[in-house]
């Protein structure tokens, strides 16, 4: 069978892909062993429809499969309207989060043909393999008109038996960064309210072999990658493997350059990992600390304490590891006061980046429901996960404690302090007051930002093509 795997453009058509996307890396790796062609249309980079047609004729696939996330899944719709419109004969088939989260609820919107939730690869195989529906775990589809939600297939507990991710699927050289995700452990033991992750990837952790992350490092890096990202959203929480993964790297002697843009949690690092990590290449660590108020951790379900994002913070120092920590505005129960500490004790931690985001309460997670059913939301998540203006200073919900104009006052001023410290880190204390100055000016509010984004792309773009 012919597959044509469609990522849809990003919310407010931004032509951009700053990394390939795992997930359709994982599913093409899959078909391709399976014996089946796969082609790509990554209209992150070509937000046409007139080449998505392109590529159709071209391919002629017999199916068309689509990931979507909950943010801009209304971009997803729009593509499968025009595609049936155009190729009605044509199945389609689309995954990912969102559609973990919402199910049959797709089928009810759209034209598309099936749905598949859950980690996905092994039932878009089953499918690809024309396996009689009804016997396709983890697949949702219509018969006679009805909607039938078969049982979820099995998490795979052996990862190594996934083929390595197939990024040659990708035109690598125009990424933003040259820059290869990892993916070494799926699933999440923790159960933070707010997140959504356990809806695709499950509770249960189940990890890659050391040596068979190591092998997939090694492919990249004999082909000239030497930065990687560690997509994993508890890489360390095994500790001895996440130790064993960094021996490896170290004796392999490769020189790499590693983030951890998530998955890296203060509570499960220490000294001697974070040393670790340093001599296999780490430069840049995110922790996600999300309120200094530790009710508030505990409402979110975080297992965390501010004692043990400072100490994670302290070692990172010593290492010159560059950090960043992330706060989340808006908690339940929390206050323009909460708020206020927040923003002094990210003053004390004196980080590299800091990241102040508006709470979002994605459908099916536990901090979703506590909204719905308080009755506090400020737009439908229709509007708000589908309207760029959302994930910046407008919230989505407002309670008695905390209003919508006290957190549209507190989001303004998250931005500033971390605009402040971006110029201060760049330019030093002086020309970097003087750009913040500017910054804040009207006429850059108003005009300055696309112009400065557009140059970034083109910056960044520039960057990749000369490595």
């Amino acid at each position: 069978m012919k597959v044509l795997l469609v990522i849809p453009p990003n919310i407010g058509r931004y032509v951009v892909a700053t990394i390939p996307h795992a997930g359709i890396a994982y599913l093409s790796a899959i078909l391709k062993k399976g014996g089946h062609k796969v082609s790509l249309v990554d209209m992150r980079l070509y937000a046409s429809n007139d080449y998505l047609f392109k590529n159709i004729d071209n391919f002629k696939p017999d199916m068309i499969g689509m990931t979507t996330a909950a943010i801009g899944y209304k971009m997803a719709y729009e593509i499968i309207d025009v595609v049936k419109s155009k190729y009605p004969k044509i199945p389609i088939t689309i995954g990912g989060s969102y559609a973990s989260t919402v199910h049959s609820k797709i089928l009810e919107d759209t034209k598309v043909d099936y749905v598949i939730y859950g980690e996905g690869e092994q039932t878009f195989l089953e499918l690809a393999d024309k396996k009689e529906l009804d016997r396709i775990k983890g697949l949702v589809y219509r018969n006679n008109g009805e909607i039938i939600m078969n049982p979820p297939y099995p998490l795979e507990q052996d990862l190594d038996k996934l083929p390595f991710p197939d990024y040659d699927v990708f035109e690598l050289n125009k990424m933003l960064e040259k820059r290869i995700p990892i993916v070494s452990t799926r699933g999440c033991p923790n159960r933070c309210t707010f997140c959504s992750i356990q809806l695709v990837m499950g509770h249960p952790f189940r990890t890659r072999n050391p040596e068979n992350v190591l092998q997939e490092l090694e492919y990249w890096y004999t082909r000239g990658y030497d930065t990687f990202e560690f997509s994993d959203d508890n890489f360390t929480f095994n500790m001895p493997r996440a130790e064993k993964i960094c021996d490896l790297i170290i004796d392999s002697g490769m020189k790499l350059k590693i983030i951890f843009g998530n998955g890296l949690r203060a509570d499960r690092v220490n000294e001697n990992l974070l040393k670790k990590l340093k001599k296999a290449g780490t430069f840049w660590i995110a922790y996600s600390l999300e309120s200094a108020d530790q009710h508030s951790l505990e409402l979110l379900k975080k297992d965390l304490t501010l004692e043990q994002l400072k100490k994670a913070v302290e070692i990172n120092k010593e290492l010159k590891i560059q950090t960043q920590v992330n706060f989340i505005i808006g908690n339940p129960g929390e206050t323009f006061e909460g708020f206020k500490r927040d923003l002094e004790v990210a003053e004390e931690l004196n980080v590299d980046q800091l990241r102040f985001y508006n709470m979002i309460p994605y459908p099916g997670t536990e901090m979703y429901e506590w909204v719905k059913q308080n009755g506090r939301f400020l737009y439908p998540p229709e509007e708000y996960l589908n309207n760029l203006h959302y994930w910046g200073e407008e919230p989505v919900f407002e309670t008695d404690e905390f209003t919508r104009e006290e957190r549209i006052k507190a989001y303004r001023i998250g931005q500033q302090r971390i605009m402040q410290l971006f110029l201060r880190r760049h330019f030093g204390r002086f020309l970097g007051s003087i750009g913040f100055q500017i910054w804040k000016s009207p006429f850059v509010q108003k005009h300055g930002m696309n112009f400065a984004m557009n140059m970034w792309i083109l910056l960044k773009r520039l960057r990749v093509r000369q490595a």
